[in-house]
């Protein structure tokens, strides 16, 4: 079940309804939320017949002004709860789902009428008790940086539609693609761009729907964004699994990846570093391709044909044996190279080359990291999609705190254990110098975040992304500002034994984009030399001149004491705890 939102800015437009034709055709939503429609009823029912949707809801225009229009694909999905010139609340129902609210909502433009949304949603909240969410044009921000361009947004403005929000429990969800989904003045220097459009929901629907997503997909006939709310199916689902961008360690082999990487990282320098790794992803997937997957195809190939010049001396069949040659060599190196990045062996160095041992390690890796199924807190096996759901409640339920309350006085009674003089070493500015020493002190191989870049693509073209890289870092970490979407991490099940049941058998590994990783280092660096001052002696883990090995030792040392002790009034033991493990409770 999906659903598609747009600000079209009337239906009049023959090239706004082709447009409409074209987002339906690809995304197939199930509902279609259109916003100032601009024409009678009559037009809004010949758009439903050509999209082939069953059910239509309209809300007459205003003259040249206004207009909503609710397009169902299928009968009995959807049930009318109300409605005004500004909204169309329904009540969905779903297959495998509970029932649950969702409004589409068109916000007053002008700054004076912002109360009047805010009152409607107040009054929407307390319609209802089914999981609600709304997806529109809201007219209005959360946040300054959900606006570029142009001044600043009135801070009144942002706390009065804040303060609406938390009133009705509605939460903002996540947007991926371009951040703004409005704009005005285009290719000018008085370019203003907002994130007005928005998908907001509460914590029931979330909890219900737990794969939503949301989706800004830009057009071309409006100066809105359209909104894509996606709810994934099976065949969805698996479609969205596939494994997205990864730079191959192979691809450094050969000579026409610079020239990609070069090229590309020009063209996206506009855009910000971030907008440089999107680019160079999407033109390294595209040069590379499947071809660095077929190195058997092509070493036979080059193999019968360099047997045609086997026996031949004269010089043109020497030098095309030799050029064959040398492409063996490189095919090979590649193909070494592609197995030994996804069997992660690290320990072996580079002139151990064995594919079929990094094939082995690599097929043992992928099968002991699939979670075919699941046993949940009632003893039953779960396999499939409803893991998910399994996986999610767990930690749901150890990361949420038992006690929100916090206990002044105990933070009272701690004694500060930095110095002055080492607090004035903590707050100097960083230098570039940092940056590169912390990214090269990484493995090149190492698994990259959801930007798909390793360390070893920056290190390799150090000499092309090196000063973006570092004047970006260096900028972020002594303004003390996160841009969006900087540390966005993928969370990998690793087991923790060898035939893992429960979800407390696997441990949660964060993989984080490698930029946001450097500015981690680099943090730490400055941090590491304080560390042995400050974290008590007890702690012998993690922690330069200390081994976790000393409390084996001493354990050992208690044990055979108490074996020796055979005598004496006074009576030892040893007392063995099973303890979780301190990051797997809020507390």
């Amino acid at each position: 079940m999906s659903t598609l939102s747009w600000n079209c800015r009337g239906l009049g437009n023959p090239q706004t309804v082709r447009e409409i034709e074209g987002m339906v055709a690809r995304k197939k939503p199930d509902f279609v939320f259109l916003i100032e429609t601009k024409v009678n009823r009559d037009h809004a029912e010949r758009l439903r017949i050509k999209l082939g949707f069953d059910g239509l809801f309209y809300v007459d225009n205003n003259g040249l002004s206004g207009g909503l229009a609710l397009l169902w694909r299928a009968n009995n999905t959807a049930r009318l709860i109300s409605y005004s010139d500004n909204h169309v609340d329904i009540e969905v129902s779903i297959p495998g789902f509970d029932k649950w609210r969702m409004t589409g909502f068109y916000g007053f433009s002008k700054r004076p009428q912002r109360g009047e949304s805010w009152d409607l949603i107040r009054s929407l909240a307390n319609k209802s008790d089914l999981p609600w969410v709304m997806i529109g044009d809201f007219n209005d921000l959360l946040f300054q940086y959900e606006k570029r361009g142009g001044n600043p947004h009135p801070d009144s403005l942002l706390r009065g539609f804040g303060e609406t929000l938390e009133d009705c429990g509605l939460m903002q969800l996540p947007m991926s693609g371009y951040p703004f989904t409005w704009e005005k003045g285009k290719g000018t220097p008085d370019w203003i761009e907002e994130r007005l459009d928005k998908v907001l929901a509460t914590q029931s629907w979330r909890d219900l729907v737990v794969d939503a997503s949301v989706q800004n997909i830009l057009t071309r006939k409006s100066d809105h964004s359209a909104l894509f709310l996606g709810i994934l199916n099976l065949r969805e689902r698996r479609d969205g699994l596939r494994r997205g961008f990864r730079f191959e360690m192979a691809w450094l082999h050969d000579d026409g990846c610079r020239d990609v990487v070069e090229r590309a990282w020009g063209e996206g320098r506009t855009r910000g570093l971030q907008g440089c790794i999107s680019v160079c992803g999407e033109r390294l997937t595209r040069w590379g391709g499947d071809r660095f997957l077929k190195f058997g195809e092509q070493i036979m190939a080059l193999r019968k044909e360099q047997l045609r010049f086997r026996g031949c001396t004269d010089q043109t069949s020497l030098a095309e044996f030799r050029r064959l040659e040398e492409c063996l060599t490189r095919i090979e190196l590649q193909e070494d190279t592609y197995w030994r990045q996804r069997a992660k062996q690290h320990w072996l160095k580079d002139a151990d080359a064995n594919t079929k041992f990094y094939h082995r390690y690599a097929s043992h890796r992928k099968k002991k990291n699939t979670v075919p199924r699941i046993m949940n807190d009632g003893g039953d096996w779960i396999e499939g999609v409803p893991m998910m759901n399994v996986i999610l409640n767990y930690y749901r339920d150890i990361f949420t705190t038992n006690s929100p309350t916090v206990n002044v006085e105990f933070f009272e009674n701690i004694q500060p254990r930095v110095t002055d003089a080492q607090n004035m070493q903590l707050l100097r500015p960083f230098e570039d110098s940092e940056v590169k020493a912390a990214l090269f002190s990484m493995y090149p191989d190492k698994a990259p975040g959801p930007d798909g870049m390793n360390p070893g693509f920056y290190q390799h073209f150090w000499d092309v992304v090196g000063n973006d890289v570092t004047s970006y870092i260096v900028n972020c970490l002594n303004t003390r500002t996160l841009p969006a979407s900087l540390n966005d991490t993928n969370i990998i099940l690793i087991p923790k034994k060898k035939n893992p049941e429960r979800v407390s058998d696997y441990r949660p590994i964060a993989l984080s984009n490698v930029v946001y990783r450097i500015m981690a280092k680099v943090i730490t660096a400055q941090m590491k030399p304080l560390m042995g001052s400050i974290i008590s002696d007890s702690q012998s883990a993690f922690i330069a001149d200390r081994l976790i090995t000393d409390n084996i030792l001493i354990a050992a040392e208690v044990g055979h004491y108490l074996n020796r002790k055979q005598c004496g009034l006074a009576g030892w033991g040893a007392l063995k705890l099973d303890m979780a493990k301190a990051y797997d409770r809020m507390e």
